[in-house]
């Protein structure tokens, strides 16, 4: 049903408003898009993702990951609160960075690993550095000030286990 809407909507455009829509806001759902890129000629729409809902696709593959793999989630494993810290950094780095790729893509990688981090295993190093760094363990190194890390992180074996599928979401074609 939303292809034919989308297409309806697309078509009276010009006769009803006298107008073109050049962008598609779309929730990753390609049909729809499909359905109007070449009303008005050639590749004549652009699709635009929601940030919103590409930010939502890394807690729902998350999700989906730790219902497929027992053992998966538990306390100091891959629980809903993490995936949501997760989902949400992935979301700030996308924000943060609208209109530069190498930038988006290099700021999500880093709130990854910065998110499982810990004490005895830091992985700060994608962090940006500095003192006017997000990333307190950046900040304190700067100022020369030893950082007392209380995250537990994550057991480097979970980390593997989902560091593919947060991955996949970097991919250019997303953004």
């Amino acid at each position: 049903m939303e292809p034919v809407g989308a297409y309806r909507i697309f078509e009276r455009s010009e006769d009803h408003r006298m107008l073109r829509y050049t962008d598609y806001y779309g929730d990753g759902d390609s049909k729809a898009f499909d359905a109007v890129k070449d009303i008005y000629g050639k590749d004549s729409v652009t699709k635009l993702e929601c940030i919103g809902h590409i930010q939502k696709r890394v807690g729902t593959r998350l999700r989906k990951l730790k219902s497929r793999n027992k053992g998966l989630g538990g306390k100091g494993k891959l629980t809903d609160g993490l995936i949501n810290k997760l989902q949400n950094y992935y979301g700030i780095a996308i924000r943060s960075n609208i209109g530069n790729l190498e930038k988006m893509q290099s700021a999500v990688i880093a709130a990854f690993f910065h998110c499982c981090s810990s004490k005895h295993q830091p992985k700060h190093g994608q962090c940006p550095v500095g003192d006017e760094s997000w990333c307190k363990f950046q900040r304190a190194k700067a100022s020369n000030i030893v950082y007392q890390d209380k995250s537990l992180g994550l057991p480097q074996n979970i980390v593997n286990t989902i560091k593919p599928v947060y991955m996949d979401l970097c991919v250019t074609e997303i953004f």
